[in-house]
């Protein structure tokens, strides 16, 4: 049996040069935020608005976990 999590990160558009790279700035930020470090664990992402050189860009993110 799967558990998900999930957590809405903004990212600054101008971290990074390409939206992939950004994406990978929101799962860190997630994992720091998450209380249970668990493993094995599968991230996905999804860009909810937000482009690169905006100002804020906004990922929710997905944990699936045992």
């Amino acid at each position: 049996m799967f558990k998900y999590d999930y957590y809405d990160v903004e990212v600054r558009g101008d971290c990074a040069d390409s939206i992939d790279d950004l994406a990978d700035i929101a799962i860190a930020e997630a994992t720091d935020r998450a209380r249970l470090y668990c493993l094995p664990a599968i991230w996905y992402v999804v860009r909810v608005r937000g482009l690169v050189g905006d100002f804020v860009v906004q990922f929710r993110i997905c944990r699936k976990r045992r």
